[in-house]
């Protein structure tokens, strides 16, 4: 078979290696002058007399298989290894005959050494000039034959089809559920439990409608809002009172939302239904707590120790140089009625708990596998030591008139435990009984810092501030800026809490170290901004110096503080008492401010929206007739029992809706044919133009890229590896730019074509409006939209951008595959004249490839042969 290809001249032996300027993928249209190389300098002019001299010597290249590969085979062809033999004979005369003439004159070596460096970047320049070139010729194929217009109406006929099938198969359906059970005289036996029914549904109705217009109404809410906004420490009581009524109707609207949903059908709302009462019941619990918890956190060594002991007035905290909180560690209120004065409180782990944390233990950062062994024994020597304890120690303050030293007796034995490493997995708790909380009902959480190398610290502080009330978050002034441990705190909390930040509070402690009031100033404003940026509330964020109110106002350290604090301003003179302050109204007042808040925001946002919905849905389904608002329930179903619907249903609802429907289906596929295809292909070439403008414009610099690259050698410069790189990453985008150019082509279908469906059945018929949708998702649409597009676009972008002009072999294929997949396209493509009037260099090659391929025993090679015939 003699398939035609226009770009081989007619007096062109077809079985000689071409010239150059005849390769199908030749490099000729792609060079550009050769860049200056770097370490060039003004010697390098003045030796060019010798450098052609040696440039005359030197041995031409043998051509490389790129240069004639369209016509000579690299493996088998006999006429390449004449050529061969051609070759190196010409080049053995020519070498023979330059050493005779250059005999005894100097070599240039620079120009010799600057070959590979030249040749390198040539090779640079081409690669980049060639990938620019199939980047436009891939863009503007696509974009042209990357959709086919008569598939996409197709695809369209078919949706719609099956739209109208569906609504065919439900016609029976939507009657009987509307009328059936009602009108037929066979189903006497279940017309009590019939009318149960119904009297169930409109009484849910019946409180919904209610709910809506009262507990969910928007003068409700404006009502609480407006009651938040004004209510102050004094009307705590009151507002639990409001919250434990709104909690109770939130309750019976749940359980109206269920019936409604049970009634539907709609499973899938019954883990919606069970979440929104788990939320409710733990708003509920935190509304009731009597007790409220404070939990401190921070790095290692931020101060939290020592903000608890300034708030207590004196040390009972351990504030060591090094890490010294190691246990979780609670202050309490003290216990009434407690003639004994219980000062604190030691809880042990049972043998299961104790079990399960002692196979946890693993290896610090810098302890081996020995040490980790000898550790763990230690731990359990002295838990055995301690099991007389069990399961709790008790330390109380006598009588006696040397209560200070008392104390000071049992602090230093707390300061053990608090400090030793080895009760982490011992201890479970412990809590110190006292009056000086600031607050009544106060608990607050001294628990191992965030960066702490024992994995139970981390896990313990976590765990606390999920269930505190408020969390004060310390951070140190002298290192303002916010490590990655504490933003990977911070950002742990605020994914697994409910607007966790309302909770936090920032404290900037120990900048009455900086010398200087300029100093202080700097790091207070980048520790406040950092905080701020992390969700902080502006007014949640003080800054302390709490070592001042336990010093001794005598010693010389106080004194020093004291002058600096007078320096420094009023937010750290002051800052401590402030954040005292702040705490305490938090709460007292914005705590139960903040839970009912909470519980109005869930029910406008998330009830509200259901109550709607359900309404709705109880008039979509037509679980109650539409005449049921003008009489009684016992009314409607002596009335409903004797109404003619079928032929009501038949007349006014169905017929009309399937007779406009399908005249404007048939519409859309014949008569607006032609309007549909031009709006295809305007859709498709416009958004696929915009979406690329980017990739188009987009630099390569490949000889940086070559320079950047770590390889085995740089003596040779090789871009085949970076070049096939940059296409690989080329293709991948384009393909995702097809991908989204599918996405909206398929959107428009959806929203053209499906969703109009919907519309003109509901303006038909207003009693089948929300009642009828269609099966068909955007999901779907998406799908089959894509797979239509991608078959043809994906062979485009292997065929003229995903190899270089190099990868001859992949490439050829790659173009065969497109012809096999897509003929009519390659057809297109090679018949398609650019500015030069030719088809460039893809066009050749699919020629090429077609009459190899319609030379060949396959079903689709008659197709090929009768497209590419001349």
């Amino acid at each position: 078979m003699s398939i035609k290809t226009p770009f081989r001249k007619s007096d062109d032996p077809p079985d000689l290696p071409r010239k150059e300027n005849s390769v199908p993928f030749s490099t000729e249209r792609y060079k550009a002058p050769l860049p200056t190389p770097p370490n060039r300098n003004v010697n390098d002019d003045l030796s060019n007399a010798s450098q052609r001299s040696v440039r005359n010597m030197m041995v031409p290249e043998p051509p490389s298989q790129s240069e004639h590969s369209s016509t000579l085979s690299a493996t088998d062809d006999p006429r390449r290894d004449s050529f061969v033999a051609n070759w190196q004979s010409s080049t053995f005369s020519l070498l023979k005959r330059n050493l005779k003439t250059n005999i005894g004159q100097p070599m240039a070596h620079s120009s010799v050494a600057q070959a590979s460096y030249e040749r390198g970047a040539q090779a640079s320049v081409i690669s980049v000039n060639q990938i620019e070139a199939d980047k436009i010729e891939t863009r503007n194929i696509i974009a042209n034959y990357g959709v086919e217009p008569f598939e996409m109406l197709h695809l369209v006929d078919i949706w719609l089809q099956q739209l109208l099938d569906e609504f065919c198969e439900q016609r029976d359906h939507f009657k009987h559920k509307l009328k059936e059970k009602w009108l037929n005289q066979e189903l006497t036996q279940l017309k009590y439990d019939n009318n149960d029914r119904v009297r169930k549904i409109h009484a849910a109705y019946v409180e919904l409608e209610k709910a809506r217009d009262e507990v969910f109404s928007r003068e409700s809410f404006n009502e609480l809002h407006s009651y938040l906004r004004n209510a102050d420490e004094n009307a705590t009581d009151e507002m639990k009172e409001k919250f434990n009524s709104l909690v109770e109707n939130y309750f019976k609207t749940l359980q109206h939302l269920q019936f409604i949903d049970k009634e539907t059908k709609a499973t899938s709302n019954d883990y919606y239904i069970g979440d929104l009462k788990k939320y409710l019941s733990k708003l509920k619990e935190l509304n009731d707590k009597e007790s409220h918890t404070i939990c401190i956190v921070g790095l290692e060594k931020a101060g939290k120790s020592t903000f608890i002991n300034a708030l207590l007035g004196f040390e009972l905290l351990p504030t060591a140089s090094e890490r010294c909180t190691q246990l979780r560690t609670v202050l309490k209120p003290p216990i009434e009625d407690d003639d004994q004065r219980l000062f604190a409180t030691v809880k042990f782990y049972d043998d299961q708990e104790f079990r399960m944390f002692f196979d946890k233990m693993t290896k610090k950062t810098d302890e081996s596998q020995e040490q980790l062994e000898q550790r763990k024994k230690e731990v359990s020597q002295e838990r055995e030591m301690l099991k007389a304890k069990f399961p709790e120690e008790c330390f109380y303050l006598g009588g006696s008139s040397d209560m200070q030293r008392e104390r000071a007796v049992i602090i230093r034995k707390l300061h053990e435990y608090i400090t030793g490493e080895l009760y982490v997995n011992i201890i479970k708790e412990i809590a110190i009984y006292t009056d000086k909380l600031p607050g009544k009902n106060y608990e607050l959480l001294d628990v191992p810092g965030f960066d702490s190398p024992i994995k139970e610290h981390r896990e313990a502080g976590l765990k606390a501030v999920k269930t505190a009330d408020a969390f004060l978050f310390l951070t140190n002034g002298q290192q303002p800026s916010l490590t990655e441990p504490q933003i990977c705190l911070l950002r742990e909390i605020q994914e697994n809490q409910y607007e966790a930040m309302e909770r936090a509070f920032g404290i900037i402690t120990k900048l009455d170290l900086c010398q200087t009031a300029e100093k202080y100033q700097e790091h207070y404003a980048k520790a406040a901004n950092e905080l701020f940026s992390k969700d902080f509330k502006q007014e949640h964020i003080y800054v302390a110096c709490p070592r001042i109110q336990i010093l001794d106002p005598n010693c010389e350290e106080f004194r020093v503080i004291e002058h600096k604090l007078r320096n420094f301003g009023e937010e750290l003179e002051h800052g401590f008492e402030q954040s005292k302050r702040g705490l305490k109204h938090f709460i007292e007042c914005e705590l139960p401010k903040t839970h009912l808040k909470q519980l109005v925001d869930l029910g406008r946002m998330r009830l509200a929206r259901s109550v709607l919905d359900r309404l709705e849905q109880i008039k979509e389904k037509q679980l109650l007739p539409e005449n049921l608002t003008k009489m009684s329930i016992d009314e409607y179903i002596k009335e409903y029992n004797i109404e003619k619907w079928d032929h009501i249903y038949n007349k006014d609802i169905f017929v009309p809706a399937f007779t406009k429907v399908n005249v404007w289906h048939t519409t859309i596929i014949t008569k607006q044919r032609s309007q549909f295809i031009d709006g295809v292909k305007q859709k498709f070439f416009s958004s696929f133009m915009d979406h690329t403008k980017e990739l188009i414009e987009r630099k390569h610099p490949i000889e940086q890229l070559i320079y950047e690259t770590r390889g085995y050698s740089k003596v040779q410069l090789n871009t085949h590896p970076i070049d096939n790189a940059e296409r690989e990453s080329l293709s991948v985008e384009l393909e995702k730019i097809v991908d989204k150019t599918s996405d909206i082509l398929a959107e428009y279908f959806f929203h053209e074509y499906i969703c109009e469906f919907e519309n003109i059945l509901n303006e038909v018929c207003p009693q089948l409006r929300d009642l009828y949708r269609a099966k068909l998702t955007m999901e779907k649409c998406k799908n089959e939209t894509h797979a239509l597009i991608l078959r043809v676009c994906r062979p485009i972008i292997m065929a003229s951008l995903r190899y270089s002009h190099s990868d001859l072999e992949p490439k050829r294929d790659a173009i065969s595959y497109l012809i096999s997949i897509a003929p009519i396209v390659a057809f297109n493509i090679a018949n398609s004249l650019d500015r030069d009037g030719t088809s460039g260099a893809l066009g050749k090659e699919i020629y090429e490839a077609a009459e190899s391929l319609a030379a060949k025993n396959t079903p689709s090679a008659a197709i090929i042969k009768a497209l590419f015939k001349k």
